[in-house]
């Protein structure tokens, strides 16, 4: 019994690159519909994403997205002013300052997650179970792929906010969206 043809690596490369303007039309203006309903941006939205995901510095949020610190600032700022984030000094380090998400920027968070998330689950259910088993394995080898691109960089981070990448659904899947979505910090 023969083994079917190995499919080839770099149609594979091309054909997921060719998904990636479509992603990023389909997320920036998803997301920009649920920020305009609630008066942000979607920079600040994805800020607001990397903090509920774990970003509890303004550092850990410019490590996150590849950027100085300096870049995440002016975004922090607005949002602070917003009332949908503050800072409190670390306790463990006066130098160092916490973030934290009110209650309202909490709730930005869950409705741009659900706006994204129920979109995409309402097309899914019309996939057949075989059809979502076998994109829950690509998704897997994707998610492999990635990471494993993600930890040979040594590039030094952006210098400003034009330059920067973006979040994913843990921090590594926020940063994805956003740079499939083109969108600027």
């Amino acid at each position: 019994m023969e083994s079917p043809e190995r499919p080839d690596p770099q149609a594979c490369a091309r054909q997921t690159l060719a998904l990636l303007p479509s992603l990023r039309q389909w997320v920036a203006g998803r997301v920009q519909e649920a920020g305009a309903c609630e008066g942000v941006s979607l920079r600040q939205v994805a800020a607001l994403r990397g903090i509920q995901e774990g970003a509890s510095s303004p550092g850990e949020l410019a490590r996150l997205w590849r950027v100085t610190p300096a870049v995440i600032t002016g975004i922090l700022d607005r949002l602070e002013r917003r009332r949908l984030v503050h800072r409190e000094p670390d306790p463990a380090d006066r130098r160092r300052q916490r973030l934290a998400l009110t209650s309202e920027g909490e709730q930005i968070g869950r409705h741009v997650d659900h706006l994204l998330t129920g979109a995409l689950a309402e097309q899914f259910a019309t996939c057949s179970p075989e059809e979502l088993a076998e994109l829950q394995r690509s998704l897997r080898v994707l998610d492999r792929v990635f990471r494993a691109l993600g930890c040979g960089e040594t590039a030094q981070p952006p210098g400003s906010s034009e330059d920067m990448p973006y979040w994913d659904e843990e921090p590594a899947e926020l940063t994805a969206i956003l740079a499939a979505s083109g969108e600027r910090l």
